[in-house]
């Protein structure tokens, strides 16, 4: 930029792994970033501000909820008290809603935690749990058949928003199982959030398939998240780093001789930071 020494939103949003629509939320709602200004009135943030973001994802990984965060940044305590229960508060709001099948309560609960926090926080702290709550009820299956759609159908449609404006080196996602197919999707929209072009094309395609596609387009990675298999199945999906021409990272039921750089180990955001790592040091 010729006016200041900085990074413009959708630079910074890449460099953080923190989406833009989070980064103003923090800024307008919860006042934990301020970023500066150019001449024109045009966000920008400096090396400051990434050590600042790095900092707020600590204490979200640690199970923070947003709101604490800034009491902590501003002082950071010898011994921090435990988290709040304002996980627990949006895991019963989403609980409650899903029970009564309120799809336009689920939107704004999705629109506004995905809006306060980065994707793989939120994923762990409050869609896994309760995906995990309904799968454990036997009577909730239809409940979670229309949750999971529902949630499915609002990743699918912010992925898409997003990489209208993907510029970055290209991501081939792949999974072999419905069940695999929302984190798989989860994990899309965070990595699109640092900057990815990422394409997925359903559940149905196999390690040859995968292989075919990634010598078809201009991709520079492919990541496969496995769902518990049978051995054959698994040996199938081993065999893709071995004939992929590009590098391919595993996550899920990862096959047993992968190797370890290759392996994207859970939680889902230490899965994102690993990966981003390996693709070149994006974060």
């Amino acid at each position: 930029m010729a006016e200041c020494v900085g990074y413009p939103i959708r630079e910074f949003a890449r460099l953080t792994g923190v989406n833009p629509v989070t980064l103003r939320a923090w800024e307008r709602r919860y006042g934990i970033i301020q970023p500066l200004r150019t001449a024109k009135g045009h966000r920008y943030y400096t090396d400051e501000h990434v050590t600042q973001v790095k900092s707020i994802l600590y204490w979200l990984d640690q199970g923070y909820p947003i709101r604490q965060v800034k009491l902590l940044l501003n002082e950071p305590p010898a011994n921090p008290s435990s988290p709040s229960d304002e996980w627990e508060d949006l895991i019963s709001r989403q609980l409650a809603s899903a029970r009564d099948l309120n799809s336009r309560a689920l939107d704004d609960e999705w629109s506004n935690g995905l809006a306060s926090y980065p994707m793989a926080v939120y994923y762990e702290r409050c869609l896994l749990p309760v995906i995990t709550e309904l799968r454990q009820a036997s009577s909730d299956t239809l409940i979670l058949n229309a949750y999971t759609h529902l949630l499915q159908r609002k990743l699918s449609q912010l992925i898409q928003l997003q990489q209208k404006h993907a510029e970055g080196p290209g991501l081939l996602m792949c999974t072999n199982h419905e069940q695999a197919e929302l984190h798989l999707l989860a994990a899309s929209y965070a990595l699109g959030a640092a900057g990815f072009r990422l394409e997925y094309f359903g559940v149905h395609l196999n390690p040859d398939d995968v292989r075919i596609v990634s010598d078809m387009l201009d991709f520079s990675w492919v990541w496969a998240h496995v769902h518990p298999t049978g051995h054959d199945e698994q040996v199938l999906w081993q065999s893709l780093s071995e004939k992929c021409r590009i590098p391919v990272y595993f996550s899920g039921d990862i096959p047993d001789d992968i190797d370890e750089a290759q392996a994207l180990q859970q939680p889902m955001s230490k899965q994102i930071q690993t990966f981003i790592q390996h693709a070149g040091g994006r974060s």
